[in-house]
Order: structure tokens, then C-alpha cells, then sequence
């Protein structure tokens, strides 16, 4: 009789049902662990990378390499032998679709969308560019430079010439002469500006304040200034011309100046020099040259920084509220109608400096808004109702990452936030052209 057997599962060929329960799961585990390497792996190189689609900037062109290095190259010595400092040519303005960097020996004009080098302007011979001041609106950059016909000894000879170029095409359109800077060294001389430009005017604060039209060189104008008393520093703006005076004193150094000489804000008509106003800065205490470093932030509105307060003025020459800027980073100001925009910072151990941005509102006095943004700021920048930071953080077991901050100058409040890519980390003059963030001789595009 045969017999009919039915196959158990314990007959299983190769082994058993239960083995292959057993490895299903390690396949499954190992399967996932392995995916799971591969997304970190996927992750850690966007992050490291800075590359996440619609939250990154990327390059979207690069200039020539910076032209300080080839001044140490090429043996320029931006200081004679007092320290007072002759070359100080560097300087980045946006005119137009023209992007313009000088440097002491040369400037450039770039197309601002592209990045392709325009125009270069050469200082003739073996003169050196001094200082550089521009007039955006009328796009004229105005130099200082050496006299291209002086005797190499002659050193009163430096810096004596003033010079117009145009920023559309770099040509030299008007030149002049102009007494030799001080050379003595003094207190503040950096801050202290001999040639500034705006509103269309050229203006010389040295030996009086003149003025002559930006785009043609011809003489417009003498100040008078109120008796005893000297412009130390001067902006022109299309409302008035904003001053520095620095009046009386007991005794008065080689650059005509007192130390113990009182400060003055004043403002001059634009179109004859005519005195509108002169106020006193300070308030119990006057404020005086010897101090240190004031001068002016903003010609309209009138702000002065004297190294310990920004003090502003109303149209009329009233004095308002001073700002303390001792707990504020030097140099890093950005002023529109109403606001003075700025940075704070304090020391983290291990970390570095870590800085927040502030509004102050320049009528009152009073901080408006604070943002901890917990960064180390390389950009401030303020252009057409956007304000624009550039930090690095330390995220993640520390490792840096360099993000922009699109802040809204009414509130504070982020609008954007990108990441640059890992090793980016924009530390220059800023300007926003066209959805691109150009900084020093880079652009970036939003992606």
C-alpha cells in the first residue's frame, strides 16, 4: 500500500524555516544601516559643501585677485617716517552697472552683472594713488595722487595733485593742484580727510573749505567759516555741505588745529558755501579735537562719531540725544533718515567675538531693535531699504559656517537667511546689483 507523505516544514532543504526568519531581519538591518551611512554621508557633504537647493549662495563671478599684495610685492610703503600715512588709495563703489575697486597703484572698472574687467586707470609714471573719495550719483571717483613730474627726493611733491576720473570708462577728465598734505604726524590722522566728494561737489578741508564742481574742476565756492576756527573733516550731500570745525584752542599744531580745540557740527550751503548752521558738540562737557578720531559718519543727516558717542543734528542745527558707541564695533555704522544701524559684540572664550546688530533711532536717541544673531559680522550694509549681514557661526560641534542675514531695518526681524559655501567667508564693502551680493572682487547669486 504506498504511502503518501506531505512535506513539513522541518524538511526544509538547506536549512530551516527559522534560519531564514533569522536572516531576513539582519539583511533588512544591515540594508538600513547602510542607506543610512549613505544619506549621512549625503548630508555631511551638503553641509560641509553649504550647498542646499534655494538656501545657498554661490559664486557667480570673480574678479582679479586683490591688488594689495602686489603694493607689498612691488615695495609700496603706504607710511613715511613719521607714520603718517601718504598712500591710502583703497576704496569700492557701485555706480551704475560699473563696479570700481582702487588700490594704490591702480583702479578698475568691472561690469557689475559679469565681473569682466571695463577699464583700468594708471597713475601716470611712478605716482601713487593717495586717496580715493567717489560721487556715485554723477559717477566721477576723485584722487589724490603724487605729481607725476616731481624728482624722486622731493618728497613735498607727494600727493599734490587732484584728479577726476569717470566711472563709465576710467578716463582722467579734469586735474589740479593742491597744497601738499601735513605731513606732521597728528592725532586722528586717518580720520581726518583732506578731499571728500558728493551732491556733486568736490571739497578740499585743507587751508579753508573750498569746493569745485565734481564733474568739470571748476571752482565753485570759498566757505566762510566762522572766525578761529578750522575744518577738520567735511561731506557733501545734495541737502547741504556737513563740517567738522574745530574752533579756539590755546595752541594750535602744524595742521592749524588745537588739541583742546572745541568741536563744532555746521552745515554750509551747497550751492554759495553760505553758513546755515554751527552747533557745539557735547553736552555738560564740549568735545574736543584732542580726543581722538571724530569725524563725520553721515553728511545728511549730520553724524558725527567722536569716539565715545554719535551725535546727530536736525536740519536746523538742534542737537539730538547722543549714542553711546562704547559698546558698539568701530567703524561698522550705516545711517538712513531716521536710523543708525550698528553692531555690538561681546568676547566668548574658545569661540572668539560674537556680535549682534542694533537700530537706534537718531531723534530720540533710543535702541529700537536688537537681533542676537550670535555671529562673527564681516558685512554691514545698508542699501535701498535692505540691510544686509554676512557672519560666521559655529554650529554643529563647532564647525563654521558662514550664513547672510537679510534683516528688516524697520524691526530687525530675518527676512532671508542663506549659507555660503564651506570656505566662503565675504569680508569687504558690500552692494546688492541686481538679485547679486558683490563683496570685494566676488559675486554671489541666490540659488
Amino acid at each position: 500500500m504506498a504511502t503518501r507523505t506531505t512535506r513539513s516544514n522541518d524538511d526544509e532543504p538547506n536549512g530551516d524555516s527559522s534560519a531564514r526568519r533569522e536572516r531576513t531581519p539582519r539583511f533588512l538591518i544591515r540594508g538600513g544601516a547602510i542607506v543610512a551611512l549613505i544619506c549621512a554621508g549625503i548630508v555631511a557633504s551638503v553641509f560641509i559643501a553649504g550647498r542646499f537647493p534655494g538656501d545657498s549662495m554661490d559664486i557667480a563671478w570673480e574678479a582679479p585677485a586683490d591688488g594689495t599684495v602686489l603694493d607689498q610685492v612691488n615695495g609700496t610703503q603706504p607710511y613715511d617716517s613719521d607714520g603718517t600715512l601718504l598712500y591710502d588709495g583703497d576704496g569700492s563703489w557701485l555706480a551704475g552697472d560699473t563696479l570700481v575697486r582702487s588700490r594704490s597703484y591702480v583702479a578698475t572698472g568691472h561690469d557689475a552683472g559679469t565681473g569682466k574687467q571695463v577699464w583700468e586707470y594708471w597713475p601716470p609714471r611712478n605716482s601713487k594713488i593717495c586717496a580715493t573719495k567717489a560721487d556715485v550719483d554723477q559717477s566721477v571717483m576723485v584722487v589724490t595722487r603724487d605729481d607725476e613730474n616731481r624728482p624722486a627726493s622731493d618728497e613735498q611733491q607727494l600727493c599734490t595733485t587732484l584728479a577726476a576720473v569717470d566711472m563709465k570708462n576710467g578716463r582722467e577728465i579734469w586735474r589740479t593742484s593742491i597744497p601738499a598734505l601735513d605731513r606732521t604726524r597728528r592725532f586722528g590722522n586717518r580720520e581726518r580727510a583732506q578731499v571728500t566728494a558728493g551732491g556733486g561737489l568736490t571739497v578740499l578741508t585743507h587751508q579753508g573749505l573750498r569746493a569745485v564742481d565734481v564733474r568739470t574742476g571748476t571752482p565753485r565756492w570759498t566757505a566762510a567759516v566762522p572766525p578761529n576756527c578750522v575744518p577738520a573733516h567735511a561731506l557733501p550731500a545734495v541737502r547741504h555741505v556737513g563740517a567738522l570745525l574745530a574752533c579756539g584752542g590755546s595752541k594750535r599744531e602744524p595742521n592749524g588745529i588745537a588739541k583742546d580745540a572745541e568741536l563744532h557740527a555746521a552745515a554750509f550751503d551747497p550751492a554759495t558755501g553760505a553758513l546755515l548752521w554751527s552747533t557745539p558738540m557735547g553736552d555738560r562737557q564740549p568735545v574736543v579735537w584732542g580726543q581722538g578720531g571724530a569725524h563725520l559718519v553721515s553728511a545728511a543727516p549730520l553724524v558725527v562719531d567722536d569716539n565715545s558717542a554719535y551725535r546727530s543734528f536736525s536740519r536746523d542745527g538742534r542737537p539730538n540725544p547722543p549714542i553711546s558707541s562704547r559698546s558698539l564695533s568701530i567703524g561698522t555704522v550705516a545711517v538712513d533718515d531716521t536710523r543708525l544701524y550698528s553692531i555690538g559684540g561681546r568676547y566668548v572664550k574658545g569661540v572668539g567675538t560674537r556680535h549682534h546688530a542694533m537700530a537706534f533711532d537718531l531723534a530720540t536717541g533710543r535702541q529700537v531693535w536688537k537681533n542676537d544673531l550670535d555671529t562673527r559680522i564681516g558685512v554691514f550694509h545698508l542699501q535701498d531699504g535692505r540691510l544686509t549681514v554676512v557672519g560666521e557661526r559655529r554650529d554643529l560641534l563647532m564647525i563654521p559656517a558662514v550664513r547672510l542675514y537679510l534683516l528688516d531695518p524697520a524691526t530687525g526681524e530675518e527676512r532671508d537667511v542663506r549659507r555660503f559655501h564651506y570656505g566662503e567667508d565675504p569680508v569687504a564693502e558690500a552692494f546688492e546689483y541686481k538679485g547679486l551680493l558683490i563683496v570685494g572682487g566676488t559675486a554671489y547669486k541666490r540659488s
